[in-house]
């Protein structure tokens, strides 16, 4: 309940804030998209490959493969810190930056090839 109530606050401010979450509040739905105590967030900054209707075989593997690294990242790191930023994407998800030991978890990802920088507009494909 308190992680809840430090997000709703964080929520209704209309900058940028920042909140140490417990890894076993958070639940990472996809490489990018997470729900905090069944608030859904869309990790900003970066995009992994879709795991849900995905255009290929190959985006599907990759998407699973960033789905569980992300989920490993963050179990493993104990607290989160959670940047919550005004505003929503098209699917109503808050917007927000995920911090694994001080590191953003995009910035994490995209190194390790399973993610892609990503500020909005059309996305490329990932099939080959």
């Amino acid at each position: 309940m308190k992680v809840l109530s430090t997000l709703l606050i964080i929520l209704t401010a209309s900058v940028s804030q920042a909140a140490p979450v417990s890894s076993g509040d958070i639940y990472m739905i996809d490489g990018d998209t997470a729900d905090i105590g069944g608030q859904r967030f869309r990790l900003v900054g970066y995009d992994t490959p879709e795991t849900y209707k995905p255009r290929c075989g190959y985006e599907k593997a990759l998407g699973t493969e960033a789905t569980k690294r992300a989920r490993q990242l963050v179990d493993n790191a104990g607290r989160v810190e959670v940047v919550v930023l005004p505003g929503r994407d098209k699917y109503g998800r808050g917007l927000a930056r995920f911090y694994v030991a001080g590191v953003d978890l995009g910035e994490i990802l995209i190194s390790e090839g399973l993610a892609r920088s990503y500020n909005g507009g059309r996305r490329s494909s990932w099939c080959k």
